[in-house]
């Protein structure tokens, strides 16, 4: 699994769900991160690859799911379960209340900006598109939060103190980690831009307005979204 993809989403839905082992035990949890192939259950226990039934409400108001489950990751804080012999209907509701939960959370966007006035427009101008925002002065300190959680998106400052825009995109590509990034810079040059283009940056902008940087910015919360659902498909079976 590349590590820019998560097994489960983040739907950060706390759900109650009811645990019953094979021997007829059972205890409630915590569960939350529910995709249409397993959750996470908090404070939960037992034994890896042992089956067990798992009984939850689907967020919203749906409907009430009784699946086999099997465990396949255990945590100091819980554990992974992948749902087992789903079938189609099942798999279809908690796939709808997945997709709904994901369209519904905002984006999580990363601002990496040393200068404090164009950070606070960029973040008021995510925050006025209904997102939540989140300011590193630093390319640095961006690369070593990335290395404990994920945003749903980045705009990224071409000129930055210590390692640039261009330097961070390649620390990126060598660590594989695939999040949507938008460079910001009025003054890059055609190498510049062409080079943050071939490390996968969706846009390069001019700063911190106008209608090239809307668009970009549109461009960036779509690719979020897709990236987002992504994370729940097949793939994560």
């Amino acid at each position: 699994m590349k590590p820019s993809r998560r097994a489960y989403p983040r739907c950060h839905v706390a759900l109650d769900v009811r645990v019953t082992e094979a021997s007829g035990k059972s205890w409630t949890a915590e569960a939350e991160d529910l995709s249409p192939f397993g959750m996470r259950v908090r404070n939960g226990h037992g034994r890896r690859d042992s089956v067990v039934r798992l009984d939850f409400d689907l967020p919203r108001g749906g409907t009430h799911v009784t699946v086999k489950a099997l465990a396949v990751r255990t945590e100091p804080d819980g554990v992974a379960f992948a749902f087992v012999d789903v079938d189609r209907a099942e798999f279809c509701l908690v796939r709808q209340a997945v997709d709904d939960l994901l369209l519904r959370r905002k984006l999580w966007i990363m601002i990496i900006e040393d200068d404090r006035e164009v950070a606070s427009v960029l973040a008021d101008y995510v925050e006025r598109e209904g997102h939540a925002a989140l300011i590193i002065a630093r390319a640095e300190d961006a690369l070593a939060y990335l290395s404990h959680d994920r945003p749903d998106a980045i705009l990224l400052d071409l000129r930055l103190p210590g390692m640039g825009g261009v330097e961070f995109l390649e620390a990126l590509a060598r660590r594989e980690i695939r999040i949507p990034v938008v460079v910001m810079c009025g003054t890059a040059s055609e190498a510049d831009a062409a080079r943050c283009l071939q490390l996968g940056a969706l846009d390069v902008a001019a700063q911190p307005h106008g209608h090239q940087f809307e668009l970009a910015v549109s461009a960036l919360g779509l690719k979020g979204l897709e990236e987002r659902l992504a994370e729940v498909g097949p793939a994560h079976l």
